[in-house]
């Protein structure tokens, strides 16, 4: 009984170390790139290719807001200048997303998200419940021919407001 009592506890720790270094490993090998809110809660940025537009799209889960930027053709759009301010107009994040995919995770409240990819505007209001996840697609039209030109190979760090 005891020998296997201790079995499971090296495996469930070798476990737990296997996780934790598989997350490290997945954002070093796909140009992922975290960062904090203005209030201090956790974002990812990436998804350049579908080397990393796959496992971003399987964290979606664990963040309340998922921001995908994309032509009307249906590509994939980076280098887009993003806001997110909370109801009280007070700025959460502000970034450069040099990638297709933005994960927030959010307090819950209203939320206005501005995107400006090459001058084109676009706004969205997100009302995020304690346990929902939001989805804001931003679609712009761009030539199916240049939408290639526009998207990045790998992401920057992106920046936040100091607090």
């Amino acid at each position: 009984m005891r020998q296997a009592l201790r079995k499971q506890w090296v495996l469930g720790g070798l476990a737990a170390v296997f996780a934790s270094t598989l997350t490290a490993a997945l954002a070093q090998t796909h140009n992922l790139a975290e960062g904090r809110t203005a209030q201090d809660r956790r974002f990812i940025t990436g998804g350049v290719g579908l080397e990393e537009s796959e496992p971003l799209k399987a964290m979606a889960n664990n963040f309340s807001l998922t921001v995908v930027l994309a032509a009307t053709s249906g590509a994939y759009l980076a280098d887009a200048h993003v806001t997110i301010n909370d109801a009280r107009g007070q700025r959460v994040l502000e970034l450069q997303l040099n990638s297709p995919y933005l994960l927030v995770q959010l307090d819950p409240g209203r939320y206005d998200i501005e995107a400006n990819y090459r001058g084109m505007v676009q706004q969205r209001r997100v009302n995020i419940d304690a346990n929902s996840r939001q989805r804001v697609a931003f679609t712009y039209n761009v030539p199916v021919d240049n939408a290639s030109d526009h998207v990045t190979q790998a992401p920057a760090a992106p920046t936040t407001l100091p607090r």
